[in-house]
């Protein structure tokens, strides 16, 4: 039963690691136009800055999902390596699936209503000259987040079923 949904989950996480790709695609293709339209044209942009604050943003929050899935994020082991690995196993459990999935649940739930809220509104950034629609910037925060929440609960699981900490889950690519 475990093994459908987590498949399903790594697809997720692939689905926004791609998403990630193409916003850092966006990202310096924007930045090479900036740089040749400031200082060859002689003609910055007005829109540089919020293309790079946006994509800067969907960029990480949009990996954050494949980095757990391939067990690449940071963590750190000093008072744990000491640990028995029964110990290790249960706080991993505890700390996926009782703290940090219902927080992140929480957090993609108002993302996903930002998101919801600014398509709805026509939602523009304020501060900008360029004034762009505010919904996809969200939209890619909700989905990273939403991602990211589905994750955590695949590697907790992975976890509690398979016996290992979460340095020991096996990365099936």
């Amino acid at each position: 039963m475990l093994q459908p949904i987590s498949k399903l989950i790594d697809f997720v996480a692939l689905v926004s690691a791609r998403l990630a790709q193409l916003a850092a695609a966006i990202l310096v293709t924007a930045m090479v136009w900036e740089v040749f339209a400031r200082y060859v044209l002689h003609a910055p942009t007005v829109w540089a800055f919020d293309i790079a604050y946006m994509m800067n943003g969907a960029i990480f929050l949009l990996g954050m999902a494949w980095v757990m899935r391939q067990n690449e994020h940071i963590s750190i082991d000093v008072v744990r390596k000491h640990l028995p690995k029964s110990f290790a196993r249960i706080s991993d459990v505890v700390l996926y699936l009782l703290v940090l999935f219902p927080l992140f649940a929480v957090l993609s739930k108002v993302g996903i209503n930002k998101a919801w809220m600014a398509w709805k509104l026509n939602e523009v950034e304020m501060v900008s000259p360029w004034a762009p629609m505010m919904w996809p910037f969200y939209a890619c925060i909700a989905i990273g987040l939403v991602a990211f929440t589905l994750q955590l609960l695949a590697h907790g699981l992975r976890c509690a079923v398979n016996g290992q900490s979460h340095t020991e889950v096996e990365v099936n690519p």
